[in-house]
C-alpha cells in the first residue's frame, strides 16, 4: 500500500487527536520548515494554524507517514481543497535528513484571526508531544493577534463583520457555549473556521 510524508505544524502534532484520526499513520520524526512563518487565521473569532513563505523564519514540525485512508481524513478535516490547498515542502529533520513532504497551507484569501482557547490548547499539547519549542507557538499568535486588530482598527466597519454591532453588549456574551457542542478529536469535523463563511 502507498504511503507519504505529511508536515504537521497545528493541531495534528497532537499525538492523541493524530491517533484518533489517522490510526494507520505513523510518526516519521520532527525537524524544521525553514522560511516559513506559522501564522493564525480564518473566521475572526475560530481562526486555525497555518503556514505562510517569510524568509528568514522557520517554524517547527512533526512529519507523518500516512496512508491513503489516513490523507482521506486529513483531507475532510482540513477543508481541502477550498480551506486548504496542499503542496509539496522541503522539511530539514532533526536527525541531519532532508525530505520533502506534503503540507496542508491555508486559502490564501483568509485574513487573520484569533483561535478558540480549546484549539490553541490542543495545538499547545502537540508543541509539547513532539517536544518542539513552544516560544515559536506564543510568537505566532502574538504576531497573529496583532494583525488582527491592526486591521480592525485601520477598518472599523470590521466590527460588524466580527460579530460587534453597534447595540453590542459584552455581559451577554456566550463564548464557550459553541465550543462545548464541538468535538475537535473526531476525525471527520469540519468547524466553523473551516467553512468558507464570505468574510
Amino acid at each position: 500500500m502507498s504511503k507519504r510524508l505529511y508536515v504537521a505544524y497545528g493541531s495534528n502534532l497532537n499525538l492523541s487527536q493524530m491517533a484518533y484520526r489517522c490510526p494507520t499513520a505513523k510518526l516519521y520524526g520532527t525537524g524544521v520548515l525553514e522560511n516559513y512563518e506559522l501564522q493564525f487565521k480564518g473566521a475572526p473569532d475560530c481562526a486555525f494554524a497555518t503556514v505562510a513563505k517569510q524568509d528568514g523564519a522557520s517554524v517547527p514540525v512533526a512529519v507523518w507517514e500516512i496512508r491513503p485512508q489516513d490523507e482521506k481524513s486529513l483531507d475532510r478535516y482540513e477543508g481541502y481543497p477550498s480551506h486548504y490547498f496542499k503542496q509539496d515542502v522541503p522539511v530539514h529533520l532533526d536527525n541531519g535528513k532532508a525530505v520533502t513532504a506534503m503540507v496542508y497551507v491555508m486559502n490564501l484569501k483568509m485574513d487573520f484571526g484569533m483561535p478558540s482557547v480549546r484549539y490553541f490548547q490542543t495545538v499547545h499539547q502537540g508543541y509539547l508531544d513532539c517536544g518542539l519549542d513552544t516560544a515559536v507557538l506564543s510568537e505566532a499568535l502574538g504576531k497573529s493577534a496583532e494583525q488582527f486588530f491592526a486591521s480592525a482598527v485601520r477598518c472599523p466597519s470590521h466590527q460588524i463583520r466580527i460579530g460587534f454591532p453597534d447595540d453590542y453588549d459584552e455581559s451577554t456574551e456566550d463564548c464557550g457555549k459553541e465550543e462545548l457542542e464541538q468535538d475537535e478529536t473526531d476525525p471527520f469535523f469540519v468547524s466553523d473556521g473551516m467553512r468558507w463563511r464570505g468574510l
